[in-house]
Formats: structure tokens, C-alpha cells, sequence
């Protein structure tokens, strides 16, 4: 799991930015008050809620989510459903839980599917009347008083949309899962679903207002059975052995999607914050050394890492940001370079800046970025793996 991704992980404003949050706010917006609300509105005023409409609702929501997700400004959307799952068989779909977007993702997937949401989501102004007459229902009165209503919901088919963290994960870590989705499995004798999302956090980050480039995924994972003994006897054990199978499930995920590439948009965003030149020298570094993927990729996924002539610290950056278990030490003896450093990583907390290699640790392994000054052939060099950029 992405260490790396906390709360200072700050992109600047700029003027796509603005131009892409303000054009999908207003899209949203328009698009709801002046089409669907109405609309819906109308159609279960005249004839009433029938089951034929609230089927046409669902079938709606699937489509629109569909639409949203895959045209987000600036961004790419990924299905990974390859174990086949047709989500014909009423579950508790459980899903890690990072941003607004996080539902339309869950969604956009079938239309049989209701949802568990807080209080604020049901009473919201722009697509609160939507759900309600799509039966998601809020959950401050607790499952057990919900009971009856959402096994009338399974017998008609539909499946149950829970997000067992309760809340949005600010740095998309995984949170504590609270009991609620096992306790409701147990009682209706449901498949519980895990849904995995990945980069939703990123795009659209908690403790952000404003959308930013990325990509975006979903991996449908395997039904887990009322009668698999791995997680438990009841729904407390499994509670916790399932957070810990999410857990490392997603943690490879992360490991898989998060590369120099995957990473490369955001680096070059953070030396915004160190003027024009420095971003525009970030981005001919790393579009003329391929993202340095090739070099990120074959450093171990948990080591103690230093990196000699770090210069403005592009290189140590991706480090740090793709292998979120290395203890990254970037070792900059020129004070101009490292303070444009200093002033463009917003240091992760894997990442540490030195002035010479006397604070390293003596066993950490050596990265050596040669910029074309000549340097002494000692031992010390050659035993070093040396990265020549192109600059």
C-alpha cells in the first residue's frame, strides 16, 4: 500500500485544473436540476413508484455513472473484471472507500444495485431525490432496523453497496472496517463482493476541491461464500480477517499501478512550486529518460536507498513515490540545486534530503546520478549503480 500518498500530498493550482473542476461542477449541476431532477420528479408523481419504474431508475443510474466516469476531464477509467463476476446473484459488495467518485465507479457496474450511504448523501440537494427513489437508504438508524426493507431488496434481486471504512480515506490508505456489511451477510445469508479502487483518491482527493489528472481503476475481486471457513465463524472474525485479505490484496494492486509513469504527471506538477524553469526542466528530464522507469523499476521494493548528486531531486522524488517502503536519501552537496529541491518535493515522509552523506546510513544501497562532470574512480563510485540522465 502507497505510503507515500498523505495528507501533504498538495498539487498546485493552475489554470487546467480550474477550467476541468469548474466545467464538471457546472456540467453536474445543470445536468441534474434542469433534466434528471424534474424529470424524476414527474415520472413517479404521475402513476406512483411502481417496480417496472424504479427497475427503468436503476437502469438509468448504471448508464449515466457509465457516462460520468469515463469522461471526467483530464483522466482514464479501468475495469478489471476478470473472474467473470455477472452480478446476477443478490451480495454485499463491499469497496475501499477514497473519494465522491467512488460510487458512480461501484455504479456504473450493474444497474441491481442499492446503497448504503450516510445521512448528508441522502439529503443532498443535487441527486438526493434520485437515490431516494432508487431505495438507497441511509444508515444512522443502523442495519438492524433496515433489516426488513433490504431483504425485501435481495428477494427482488438487487445486490447491497456498503463502504466498510464508513467514511473517505484522506490519503487512501485502508481504514478500519466497522461491522456493519459482515453483520448484514450473516443475517441474509449473502456472497460478500470485494470491489477494489484504485487512483479514485487521486483524481479527487478528500481534502481537495478541485478534480487532477490520473487514472482511475476498478478490479471486481472474488465472492467470498456465508460457508468459506478462511475468514472466520462469524461475522466479528470475519470483520478483521477480511480487512486483512483487502489489505494486502490492495497493496498489490498499488504495486502493480503505481509506477515512474503512473507517477510522472505528478512530479512534474510539484516543481511548479519552484517557478517555470524548474518544472520545465522536470518535464524535459523525464520525457527524455523515459520516466527513468526502467531504473525505478528494478530498485528493491524495501531498502534503505541513497542517491548521490541527487541534483533538484526529480529522480529521488519518484523514487520515493513508487517505492513507498525504501527509506529514500537524496544527497545534494550544491546549496542553489538543493533548495530547489527543498522547495518543490513537499518531502514525503519516505523521502530526506542531505547535505552530504555523512547522515546516511552506512549500509543503505547507492544510486549515483551523473550529470557529465568528470568524478574520481574510487571504490566507492564503482560499486555504485550509476544513472546517466539526458538532460
Amino acid at each position: 500500500m502507497s505510503a507515500a500518498i498523505h495528507t501533504s500530498r498538495t498539487v498546485p493550482v493552475t489554470v487546467p485544473r480550474i477550467a476541468r473542476s469548474l466545467y464538471s461542477i457546472l456540467f453536474l449541476c445543470v445536468s441534474m436540476f434542469l433534466l434528471v431532477l424534474p424529470a424524476t420528479f414527474l415520472y413517479f408523481r404521475i402513476g406512483g413508484a411502481t417496480e417496472r419504474k424504479r427497475r427503468r431508475l436503476h437502469r438509468f443510474i448504471c448508464r449515466a455513472s457509465r457516462f460520468i466516469v469515463r469522461r471526467v476531464p483530464g483522466t482514464c477509467f479501468t475495469l478489471d473484471n476478470s473472474v467473470g463476476e455477472r452480478f446476477d446473484k443478490p451480495a454485499v459488495i463491499i469497496s475501499n472507500h477514497q473519494s465522491h467518485l467512488d460510487l458512480m465507479c461501484i455504479l456504473m457496474l450493474t444497474p441491481n444495485l442499492v446503497v448504503l450511504t450516510n445521512d448528508w448523501v441522502h439529503r443532498n440537494p443535487i441527486y438526493g431525490l434520485v437515490i431516494r427513489y432508487a431505495e438507497f437508504y441511509a444508515v444512522s438508524d443502523g442495519i438492524e432496523a433496515n433489516l426488513g426493507r433490504l431483504a425485501d431488496l435481495v428477494r427482488r434481486g438487487y445486490s447491497i453497496v456498503v463502504f466498510p471504512e464508513g467514511t473517505r480515506s484522506p490519503d487512501c490508505r485502508i481504514g478500519r472496517f466497522h461491522r456493519g456489511a459482515f453483520y448484514l451477510a450473516e443475517q441474509l445469508h449473502l456472497d460478500l463482493l470485494p470491489i477494489y479502487l484504485h487512483g479514485v483518491g487521486h483524481v479527487l482527493p478528500k481534502r481537495d476541491f478541485m478534480l487532477r489528472r490520473g487514472s482511475m481503476h476498478a478490479e471486481v475481486g472474488r465472492r467470498i461464500t456465508p460457508d468459506d471457513s478462511r475468514y472466520g465463524a462469524d461475522y466479528k472474525a470475519r470483520t478483521s480477517a477480511i480487512r486483512r485479505h483487502y489489505v494486502a490484496h490492495y497493496a498489490a494492486l498499488c504495486a502493480r499501478r503505481e509506477t515512474a509513469d503512473y507517477y510522472a504527471w505528478y512530479v512534474c506538477e510539484k516543481y511548479r512550486t519552484a517557478g517555470r524553469r524548474a518544472h520545465r526542466a522536470c518535464c524535459r528530464l523525464l520525457r527524455r529518460n523515459g520516466n527513468f522507469r526502467e531504473a525505478v523499476g528494478a530498485m528493491p521494493e524495501a531498502a534503505s536507498v541513497r542517491i548521490d548528486n541527487a541534483s533538484t531531486g526529480e529522480f529521488a522524488l519518484l523514487c520515493a513515490l513508487v517505492r513507498p517502503q525504501c527509506e529514500i536519501h537524496a544527497v545534494e552537496c550544491d546549496p542553489k540545486r538543493r533548495a530547489v529541491a527543498a522547495r518543490a518535493l513537499s518531502l514525503p515522509e519516505n523521502l530526506h534530503l542531505h547535505a552530504s552523506a555523512a547522515d546516511v546510513p552506512p549500509d543503505a544501497l547507492r544510486y549515483r546520478l551523473d550529470d557529465g562532470r568528470p568524478v574520481a574512480a574510487t571504490d566507492e563510485t564503482d560499486a555504485c549503480v550509476t544513472i546517466v540522465p539526458v538532460r
